[in-house]
């Protein structure tokens, strides 16, 4: 199963942007982070598996879910702690060399 999106660049785009406006501007920057990082990932089908059911995809999403609540207030913490160190200048710029992730 293709999903509809991908069959529809103007329309992904679109919602992308959309949904990135909507973001506050610290988002919008590890939306800019992750994108970039993308770029330095060998792309591979081994995600796209046309064999995926629709059900299968919504169990996924629900696992996923499940697991988030279960740990939401430890996800909440490492955020916490990771913007702490952040703002007392704690953390290292991260590069990317043959598209691995090494201090900078």
């Amino acid at each position: 199963m293709k999903s509809q999106l991908t069959a529809d660049m103007p329309t992904t785009e679109r919602l992308l942007l959309e949904t990135v406006r909507g973001l506050p501007s610290q988002r919008v920057v590890q939306v800019l982070d992750f994108a970039r990082w993308l770029h330095t990932q060998p792309v591979s089908d081994e995600f796209l598996d046309d064999d995926v059911t629709e059900a299968e995809l919504e169990a996924e999403e629900a696992a996923w879910q499940a697991t988030y609540e279960a740990n939401k207030e430890s996800f909440r913490a490492l955020a916490r702690q990771a913007l702490r160190e952040l703002d007392a200048g704690e953390t290292l710029e991260m590069t990317f060399v043959n598209g691995k992730i090494h201090p900078g």
